[in-house]
């Protein structure tokens, strides 16, 4: 079962891609994925890697932030600025 925060994700590279005109294919090719991978992660079916987010965010021209919105962060722990790194540290890894 997807994450609620894995399907406002989703919802929200939908919204934005499709409010550029973007298709599903156009966006899978500028980040090296297939279309369907893309439709997986607008259904909230697989989870996006930070490196992929970012990516999505620069080629739709927002902020990472807007890819999260209307997601409650209320009741979710927060990372400290250490876990931050350390999780962006190892996203990074073997790329």
């Amino acid at each position: 079962m997807p994450d609620p925060v894995d399907i406002i994700v989703g919802q929200n590279v939908r919204t934005l891609r499709a409010k550029r005109r973007i298709s599903q294919l156009e966006l899978g090719e500028a980040l090296g994925l297939t279309f369907q991978q893309i439709q997986k992660y607008e259904k909230g079916t697989n989870r996006v890697s930070a490196s992929k987010l970012h990516q999505i965010a620069v080629f739709l021209g927002v902020d990472i932030s807007a890819l999260f919105e209307g997601a409650d962060t209320t009741s979710r722990p927060v990372l400290r600025a250490e876990a931050y790194e350390l999780a962006v540290t190892y996203a990074t890894m073997g790329s």
